[in-house]
């Protein structure tokens, strides 16, 4: 299984709650421009996502909905809110869960998530100390057998947007 894990785009510091916390302008622009490139690799690669997972923080949901808009919306009907995604899940549910994908014949996934989760998913997936250094809108591919992976590639946002 190919595994796409993405941080959300760059986010105001202050909200109501972490959940709420919202994304700049300037995250909104790094996520759009992360889609695209997504698209293009996808394309390129041959690879079609089979479901994306998202986090329910705002944040996440507008990162999606960047991301969506490079693929002319075709991701919309393959996108699940999913609770065990938030900043503080567990890499190891979320592995299960996509052993379990596996299982039912998925063979590409997104996910977008938030710091410290998305690190320790790598980290999980890979059987190995994460290596990435996970900025906003980071995107990591690891192919993953269900029970190791290997670390395929990264594409952080472009600086100096």
């Amino acid at each position: 299984m190919k595994v796409f894990i993405m941080r959300h785009g760059e986010s105001e510091v202050m909200a109501q709650s972490d959940k709420e916390r919202r994304l700049t302008d300037y995250g909104k622009h790094q996520s759009t421009l992360q889609g695209e490139w997504l698209q293009q690799y996808l394309k390129m690669t041959g690879i079609v996502l089979d479901k994306v997972l998202v986090s329910p923080y705002t944040r996440a949901q507008q990162t999606f909905t960047a991301v969506s808009a490079a693929f002319s919306g075709d991701l919309d009907n393959k996108m699940e809110t999913w609770e065990g995604i938030t900043p503080y899940g567990n890499e190891t549910t979320v592995a299960n869960y996509l052993a379990v994908l596996a299982e039912q014949g998925m063979q590409a996934v997104l996910l977008i998530s938030h710091l410290p989760l998305v690190g320790d998913i790598v980290a999980e997936l890979y059987g190995k100390r994460n290596p990435i250094s996970f900025y906003p809108s980071t995107i990591a591919q690891v192919d993953w057998d269900g029970q190791k992976g290997r670390l395929e590639s990264h594409h952080y946002p472009p600086e100096n947007l």
